[in-house]
């Protein structure tokens, strides 16, 4: 199996009403960087890198337990989905490296992830719902790595609220 990779939405752990955004990828066998994939089924591999809302501050989390759920209930509903529960529902766009290999676009992507954690232990970034989000972190993110506008632009469109999918961060944070 090929690299795949995501820019990847589903509904907010507290609410259903907004959406959270994050990177979604699935690795093949030559992925050897860290976050550690999380193995579903014994035969999907997989890793989410996102930013999130911590003691006020934006941060970088990778495998956060609320998107980790919402793959696998994506991938496999029968095993985590109930009626009588509420869901995370994801929502994908593939996104398409701009050049060079999967695997070095992926390699991209996690790299800038780690410099972001590193850099914002020095500079954090206070949280914001309407600017320094979720969506705002993974548009900088594909903006840096070389995904142009009109693309990401098409990529954070989702169904149900979002804020701040095409706004960007201080992209020194990310080398």
């Amino acid at each position: 199996m090929a690299f795949k990779m995501y820019w990847a939405c589903r509904d907010l752990a507290s609410s259903p009403a907004g959406n959270h955004h994050f990177i979604l990828i699935y690795p093949d066998m030559r992925f050897g960087l860290p976050p550690i994939p999380i193995l579903e089924d014994n035969r999907t591999r997989f890793v989410t890198l996102g930013g999130f809302e911590v003691h006020k501050n934006l941060e970088f989390v990778q495998n956060e337990p609320s998107d980790v759920k919402s793959v696998r209930e994506h991938l496999n509903p029968k095993q985590y989905r109930r009626w009588y529960l509420p869901d995370l529902d994801l929502m994908i766009h593939q996104i398409h490296r701009p050049s060079g290999s999967e695997k070095a676009f992926c390699e991209t992507l996690v790299k800038q992830a780690i410099n972001y954690r590193n850099n914002t232990k020095i500079t954090p970034v206070t949280y914001s719902l309407s600017d320094n989000n979720c969506s705002a972190w993974v548009n900088t993110m594909l903006k840096i790595a070389g995904v142009n506008y009109y693309d990401r632009k098409s990529l954070g469109e989702f169904r149900g609220i979002d804020w701040g999918e095409e706004d960007l961060l201080d992209e020194t944070l990310f080398k």
